[in-house]
């Protein structure tokens, strides 16, 4: 293991960051065998006290070992991150477009039966499938019981992996499954629709009546879950996740935040009074539905108006890139719709010590972003904006290469 630091300078301050590299994964836990041997055993009394039999903790936790490729996974942190454009390049290709139509064609009398029950489209529930699952043709091949063990015992988020450990155990029981039954992604994710154990309990469905809820191999249940969770999370039927819109050469920033500080739902007519309009026909209906404006790559790519049912997707994944482009995939298996703006593929990636310099500066002159961690985050992207404002920028809260430059330019 070796110690790589990195100076980044400007005129107002220095950093000095520290990273561990180990085959390219920052900060991997070395698992001690006897340390994970003696958290076993506490935590088999955990789960006895929680009402675990312990016939499913013997035969879950005999010859169990850490599993080092998931520390690996879970302490990694990439320098780079894929632009946008590249993440919706792929899933919203016209290849998968075209195999997810299929389906809907296919699964048509299941999809309208879970419609009538739910109330949520086919093309989101595919969409959902097909980003997830890849149409469920790879949901991991990882024992759930060994990589949540390890993350409980040795993870990021410790408290967080021994919940989903000891929902999977009850799962295991309530099922009536074996732990080679339980196999998912390398975070603990099961089934095609890759529900964590908690949310398997909560949503998992046996919509196909044979006593099992069997998201693995039952594309009814599978569907069911996906349309369960989407209707629990607050889907609004019969409403769209959003629409993309292009900003009108009267679009005043400086009006924008004096009207909208917060960046708020605001209603399509007031959007539109702004200089927000369609790409297409500028036909904005219902003209008081909520909405919040969205530049995933700033100003000068595709921009969007999404309303509640996008902040839905997100509950299912909170990345933005994956609820833009489940967005997007529904859109396309529905009616072909295909995005207009251009992104700006020009645009070269930030690194997690841009992200860290980013932060740091904006903090230094007095803008609040919260944890300087490299993540863009809102607290960040709020900060972003501010700053733009004050300078005349257009704020669309999105960083450049060449904005950080200028930034620090501005503060010498």
């Amino acid at each position: 293991m070796s110690q790589v630091k990195k100076i980044i300078q400007s005129g107002l301050f220095s950093i000095l960051i520290s990273v561990s590299i180990a085959g390219g994964n920052v900060g991997a836990i070395e698992p001690d065998n006897a340390g994970f041997l003696q958290w076993k055993e506490q935590f088999k009394q955990l789960a006895l006290s929680q009402g675990i039999p312990e016939d499913t903790l013997e035969m879950s936790f005999d010859g169990l070992t850490v599993n080092k490729t998931v520390l690996k996974l879970d302490s990694s942190q990439p320098e780079f991150t894929r632009p946008i454009w590249q993440y919706i390049d792929k899933a919203v290709s016209t290849t998968r477009i075209k195999k997810a139509q299929k389906a809907l064609v296919q699964h048509k009398r299941l999809f309208d039966s879970l419609y009538k029950k739910y109330g949520v489209p086919a093309e989101i529930i595919i969409a959902i499938w097909a980003m997830e699952s890849d149409f469920g043709a790879n949901y991991g091949n990882m024992s759930v019981i060994r990589s949540l063990a390890t993350l409980a015992y040795a993870g990021k988020r410790k408290e967080f992996a021994q919940t989903e450990l000891l929902a999977a155990l009850r799962i295991m029981v309530c099922e009536g499954l074996q732990p080679e039954d339980m196999v998912g992604s390398w975070a603990g994710a099961m089934g095609q629709p890759q529900f964590m154990p908690t949310s398997f309990q909560k949503y998992a469905i046996d919509f196909n009546n044979d006593n099992k809820r069997d998201l693995w191999k039952s594309l009814d249940d599978a569907f069911a879950s996906i349309a369960n969770y989407m209707q629990k999370s607050g889907w609004k039927t019969g409403e769209s996740w959003g629409m993309e819109v292009r900003l009108s050469d009267r679009f005043d920033w400086q009006k924008l935040a004096r009207y909208n500080p917060e960046n708020r739902a605001l209603s399509l007519i007031e959007w539109k009074a702004l200089g927000v309009v369609t790409v297409r026909d500028n036909h904005f209906y219902p003209r008081d539905q909520r909405a919040k404006l969205f530049f995933p790559a700033g100003h000068l790519g595709p921009a969007f108006l999404t309303f509640d049912n996008f902040e839905v997707i997100k509950k299912y994944n909170l990345s933005l890139s994956y609820s833009l482009g489940v967005g997007l995939l529904s859109s396309g298996i529905k009616d072909g719709t295909q995005l207009v703006g251009k992104w700006p593929r020009g645009d070269k990636s930030l690194s997690y010590h841009d992200k860290v310099l980013l932060q740091t500066i904006l903090k230094k002159i007095g803008f609040d972003v919260g944890e300087i961690d490299g993540k863009i985050g809102s607290n960040t992207r709020k900060a972003i904006r501010e700053w733009q404002l004050k300078n005349s920028l257009a704020a669309d809260g999105y960083m450049t290469l060449p904005l950080i430059k200028h930034l620090q330019e501005t503060v010498n």
